[in-house]
């Protein structure tokens, strides 16, 4: 039996906005009744993040290219073209497959030990970036950076990853040795410090033996990024989650980070 010939395509719509992204386009492939459905505003308004509007009307730059997008194109616009928020310290975007919200501290809106000192570090333009500038390393011996997410901005009932963005810069100096990464919840006492190195095992002359220690990998937009940990946002629970990377006990002078911001996606 063809059940597009006994339902409504506003009922067929309804069914689909109650599955997912993925099998949203999936079933746009049945039939033409299925196409026409599962391309409808009803379906992908009901995909979108419940303040996906409030969030827009946020962004720095102009918002009225956005809202006469279908809620389809304005969903997929959401996940490949980042909006600037927070002044354009923060940038926020849709993840794929799932359709929860992600966000990117810039390092404007990060904590940096000595981040005002231009003996230490400074800020650059670069291209490939979101932000309009990021923080590039000069020379410290004391590293720590650290940013501040609240849960109630990100999508409820979900497993998030925070993960350092960044890239090495001309004549790296003292970056080979490990350094501690930290996610945890504002109000917990709990110090689980991971060991991690900035450097790709290939690009090192003696990589390290540990076997739990973390190592960075290149993304496709040309930065890098290590993931510094995880949680699990529940629902109706507002809480802080402070995320850090801070130098181990050993204290050498180092130069050459260049850091695009942290970033706080579902996890896959």
């Amino acid at each position: 039996m063809d059940i597009t010939r006994k339902l409504p395509e506003e009922c067929i719509a309804d069914i689909i906005s109650k599955t997912s992204p993925p099998d949203a386009c999936k079933m746009s492939l049945v039939s033409r009744t299925f196409r026409s459905a599962a391309a409808s505003n009803l379906v992908w308004e009901a995909l979108l993040p419940p303040d996906h509007q409030q969030i827009i009307s946020e962004s720095v730059s102009s918002s009225s290219s956005l809202n006469i997008l279908s809620m389809k194109d304005l969903y997929f616009s959401l996940c490949d073209n980042p909006i600037l928020i927070n002044n354009g310290k923060r940038s926020f975007t849709i993840h794929k497959w799932s359709g929860k919200k992600c966000y990117m501290l810039g390092a404007r809106e990060l904590g940096v030990i000595w981040g005002d000192a231009s003996q230490y570090w400074i800020g650059v333009i670069r291209i490939m970036c979101k932000f309009s500038e990021v923080a590039h390393l000069v020379d410290v011996c004391w590293l720590h950076v650290w940013g501040l997410i609240e849960t109630k901005i990100l999508s409820p009932n979900n497993r998030y990853g925070a993960y350092l963005i960044y890239t090495i810069g001309d004549q790296p100096h003292g970056l080979d040795k490990p350094v501690k990464l930290l996610v945890r919840f504002l109000d917990e006492i709990r110090c689980d410090y991971i060991n991690a190195y900035l450097l790709s095992r290939t690009s090192m002359d003696d990589a390290p033996e540990d076997e739990d220690a973390r190592f960075p990998r290149d993304r496709e937009d040309m930065w890098m990024e290590i993931e510094m940990g995880e949680f699990f946002n529940h629902d109706q629970v507002d809480r802080v989650v402070e995320m850090h990377l801070r130098e181990t006990e050993v204290l050498n002078w180092k130069s050459g980070l260049v850091i695009h911001g942290i970033e706080v996606r579902p996890k896959d």
